[in-house]
């Protein structure tokens, strides 16, 4: 039987802020009334047991956003509101992530009425030469070991296997499929199939960056400030459940996926153009997302998941 995961996802969350918050979501949503644009569901990536250091000082910049040329000041980036940090956050990812597929061409954004400014001044900071809406090609070989599919920690280790082979659901996943044909799925098979979902998730993202741009808010947004609320008032402290709790937010799911993109071994036919392209344009403003919900420590899980990347081979 089918399920609407968005559904429930909200419903968890706001069970989860409902003693905190003044405001429930569905009060919220029940002002809020979107043109069918299309859904949004978030990938269900999973940690599979990692275990987390607690430190005194966890605020040192992720290894994949160390090239910071695109990236505001930490002040300047405080003083977002949460709908233009999320926003921000969001169109960044898919432009990053649209470099990953194959053929696939994004729809470039040139007319958002409730962003129109955050995205002018994204422009405005960006390197010469390099906009918004520029999707510079990444070529990539997805190739993975047929004989770690049933592995967790192999699947962990590479979140794109977790994306949903359909618009509005998501199960099948990549790795699903992978399973149902076993030890003698062909390279081209597993490409095709990444790909494939790659450009599901890159519509679906650009669907609701969309319904941002028209209304200023949409279901994954309220998942991520009610994530806020909750965080903000509960001990939210590291943990795999936690770290998990934020997975379920499409900002912290779309790090996890641009991370394995970005150092995946297992791929292959990376261009030299590409490769410099991504140094210098990371995604924008990801740090303060972590910062603004003080979770500085799911840095941790990031890197973790380079180093698990690099053992998967």
């Amino acid at each position: 039987m089918k399920k609407n995961t968005n559904v429930l996802m909200i419903a968890t969350l706001s069970v989860l802020a409902s003693c905190s918050s003044p405001e429930s979501y569905q009060s919220k949503m029940s002002r809020y009334t979107p043109k069918q644009v299309g859904i949004n569901n978030v990938p269900d990536i999973t940690t599979s047991g990692m275990e987390f250091v607690i430190k005194k000082d966890s605020r040192s910049p992720a290894s994949s956003d160390t090239s910071a040329s695109v990236e505001l000041t930490q002040n300047d980036e405080a003083t977002l509101s949460n709908k233009k940090l999320y926003f921000l956050t969001l169109f960044g990812q898919y432009t990053n992530i649209n470099k990953y597929s194959s053929e696939f061409k994004a729809p470039s954004v040139s007319v958002c009425p409730n962003f129109h400014n955050s995205l002018l001044e994204l422009n405005d900071r960006r390197p010469a030469g390099i906009s918004p809406n520029s999707f510079t090609k990444n070529t990539k070989k997805f190739h993975y070991d047929s004989t770690k599919f049933n592995d967790p920690r192999y699947v962990a280790a590479h979140p794109e296997l977790s994306l949903p082979l359909q618009k509005t659901e998501i199960n099948p996943k990549v790795i699903d499929t992978f399973r149902s044909i076993g030890v003698d799925i062909t390279l081209s098979q597993m490409n095709d199939l990444v790909q494939g979902a790659l450009d599901i998730h890159i519509a679906k993202t650009y669907k609701e960056i969309l319904e941002l741009c028209e209304f200023g808010v949409s279901d994954n947004y309220y998942i991520y400030e009610n994530m806020i609320t909750h965080v903000q008032n509960t001990n939210f402290t590291p943990s795999d459940t936690n770290m998990n709790i934020l997975l379920k937010s499409t900002l912290f799911s779309n790090q996890a996926l641009l991370t394995s993109l970005e150092g995946n071994p297992s791929t292959a036919g990376r261009s030299i153009a590409s490769v410099e392209v991504r140094k210098v344009a990371p995604s924008p403003y990801s740090n303060e997302v972590m910062t603004r919900l003080k979770v500085e420590w799911a840095r941790q899980y990031y890197d973790h998941l380079r180093e698990s990347n690099k053992l998967f081979k």
